[in-house]
């Protein structure tokens, strides 16, 4: 059976809880099975910044993040949700982030598919999910869509229609997917990085098989997006220069 994880990155069991609950709701209709975990009940501190985990793929701290992870790491598909604060993401949700540093370098989720949520009384939807956008980008993960319910739609019940593609990509387990140019654009600095600095970053992507490619295998890849992903690795393998003795 294929399973969900669900975010909730709201302070509070109110808006985000509940819209995740109806989403909940038409998955296990689906035959999925769900979880739901509540960032702010979650012993989760700070990032220190220390580079620890880029650097050692490691972190000294000892809370819950970690085990937050493996959930990821181990659902078939993941649904973010997070209230609009200041026209843009939670802060426990952003902290949560923050300490997933190390998936910038050697994202072990890449290719989950992956469905954003927000809601709001007033504006910032399309700021809050653009955000949440960009870190999952730079995970990796395959982008099957966002739902969205400000103050004059928040009673409007959210339908399978809604995370059909979600759902689909779920149970191809996200092959297939059709990354953008932003996407291809990422990976290969990220793959640069990988051959030029960061040895442990590049001992992971020889492991992997994804040194050689210009995003990950199973994609769908045309040759216009193929020749622009190689193009810009080799630009960019000129423009960052190895660092030696790098520790």
């Amino acid at each position: 059976m294929k399973k969900i994880l669900l975010i909730n990155g709201s302070g509070r069991k109110k808006n985000t809880y509940h819209l995740l609950k109806s989403i909940e709701e038409i998955l296990i209709n689906e035959i999925f099975e769900t979880e739901i975990v509540n960032l702010y009940k979650e012993n989760l501190e700070f990032c220190k910044g220390c580079e620890v985990c880029i650097l050692k793929d490691g972190c000294f701290i000892n809370d819950n993040c970690n085990e937050i992870m493996k959930k990821i790491l181990q659902c078939d598909g993941l649904i973010i949700g997070t209230p609009v604060y200041l026209n843009n993401m939670s802060g426990i949700l952003k902290n949560f982030f923050d300490r997933t540093c190390s998936w910038f370098h050697r994202t072990p989720v890449y290719q989950k598919p992956t469905l954003l949520l927000a809601n709001t009384q007033g504006s910032g939807i399309k700021t809050t999910l653009n955000s949440i956008k960009e870190v999952m980008i730079q995970w990796g993960v395959c982008l099957t869509g966002r739902v969205s319910r400000n103050g004059r739609n928040f009673n409007k019940p959210i339908t399978r229609e809604e995370i059909k593609n979600f759902i689909t990509s779920v149970n191809l387990n996200g092959f297939g997917y059709t990354p953008s140019f932003k996407e291809i654009y990422t990976y290969n600095i990220q793959r640069t990085l990988a051959n030029n600095i960061f040895p442990i970053d590049k001992k992971y992507w020889e492991e992997n098989d994804l040194i050689n490619n210009v995003y990950f295998k199973s994609a769908r890849i045309n040759p216009i997006k193929k020749f622009y992903g190689n193009a810009l690795y080799k630009l960019l393998c000129k423009v960052i220069k190895p660092i030696e003795n790098l520790k």
